[in-house]
């Protein structure tokens, strides 16, 4: 199983309306003709400790989004099909001060 990671980091300010954005965006994903494909368990997440530093003393807010897929192939897919407009529309609302990055993972 692969598991597509992304990571959005904003202000920590903006970290309760990010976590709304998103579970917007995600059930429109899930609804739409982009649609989840083949991935399941879709999740958002709020990190809440880092390298020992509680969430309450970083400067920004990190949420990740992870979805599951069946193998790399289908996950690739999926991200050019309907995630990568979801983080272009990331970037519009939160511009420069928000940054998005995604990662592959593979359950061992």
């Amino acid at each position: 199983m692969i598991i597509h990671n992304a990571t959005f980091m904003v202000r920590k300010d903006l970290e309760n309306d990010l976590i709304l954005w998103l579970k917007e965006k995600i059930g429109r994903l899930e609804s739409g003709n982009a649609g989840m494909g083949e991935g399941c368990n879709p999740r958002v997440s709020a990190m809440r400790e880092a390298g020992g530093v509680s969430h309450l003393h970083a400067d920004a807010a990190s949420v990740a989004f992870q979805v599951e897929f069946p193998s790399e192939t289908t996950a690739k897919i999926w991200a050019e099909r309907a995630f990568n407009p979801l983080a272009a529309a990331f970037d519009e609302k939160f511009g420069p001060e928000g940054m998005v990055f995604t990662s592959l993972f593979e359950v061992v």
